[in-house]
């Protein structure tokens, strides 16, 4: 009924796409736009608000409109042609240029977009997540790295507090960096939140730009266009946890697991002590 009433709404001809992250996805021409559409549809409210309001003020040449039918949240794109770079070796320009890429998008979107804000402590953002998978298979490593980070969780409330704020992409990485007309975009915004700017470095330096010396032609690229303070050990350890915990969510519902075992080798470097960015 959904795809029915869209093609309808829309005049199209719009097809499911198949997609990895458990979101359907619809594409086909549109009459009324006289243009190609990419429409993406959510479960969930807060992920379909984030897409809808970063891609307003981030891309508002390719965002179309938005609509809620019956429990479904729609957000609709112009479809673009773009080149995938998740086959492209990172090098220090590269890296250089990815960096300018995420400061440039923190510095569009930050206080002008409505996302989500968790306002508790970073310690209770934490124990409430592994609250949430104490039944899961996640369950022993999380709970060995709840009982080593405790003596982190005082520095690292205090200073996630103090550090300022950005309005974060949430899943910063290669496949969700595209090429469009020669210029490097990012896409896919429906894990934007708030958050200090070192979060949206997690993954990305974790699963993807293992050097150091990338690491920092990043940060260089990063600082030349928004300032960044590399947060304490403690805080660093926290955060990694942190991100783990949201990989675990993600795997425990979705069978496609596209972040493979990220999550438990992060869960092992809190083990072994070494959860640190490593310049």
């Amino acid at each position: 009924m959904l795809i029915d009433f869209l093609n309808d709404y829309y005049q199209a001809d719009l097809k499911s796409i198949h997609d990895v992250a458990g979101n359907q996805h619809l594409v086909g021409e549109s009459r009324l736009y006289h243009a190609k559409l990419f429409v993406k549809i959510f479960k969930e409210k807060e992920m379909f608000y984030a897409e809808q309001h970063v891609n307003e003020v981030y891309a508002p040449d390719v965002y179309l409109d938005n609509v809620i039918f019956e429990d479904n949240y729609v957000v609709t794109l112009q479809d673009r042609q773009m080149q995938e770079l998740e086959d492209q070796q990172i090098d220090g320009n590269l890296a250089y240029q990815f960096g300018k890429l995420l400061a440039e998008f923190h510095n569009k979107v930050t206080g002008k977009v409505l996302v989500y804000e968790d306002q508790r402590p970073l310690s209770l953002q934490i124990k409430a997540k592994a609250e949430r998978l104490k039944t899961s298979a996640y369950a022993a490593p999380i709970l060995t790295s709840l009982n080593l980070l405790q003596a982190d969780f005082s520095r690292a409330d205090e200073e996630y507090e103090q550090l300022p704020k950005v309005v974060l992409h949430g899943d910063f990485s290669v496949r969700n960096i595209m090429k469009y007309r020669e210029k490097l975009v990012l896409i896919d915004f429906e894990r934007s939140k708030v958050g200090v700017t070192y979060q949206d470095f997690i993954k990305f330096f974790y699963n993807e730009v293992k050097d150091p010396r990338f690491r920092q032609q990043f940060l260089d690229g990063y600082e030349a266009m928004h300032q960044f303070e590399i947060p304490s050990h403690e805080l660093q350890r926290c955060l990694l946890l942190r991100s783990a915990l949201e990989i675990c969510e993600y795997n425990t519902t979705h069978p496609s697991k596209k972040y493979g075992t990220m999550a438990q080798q992060m869960l092992a470097t809190i083990k072994n002590g070494d959860a640190v960015l490593s310049l």
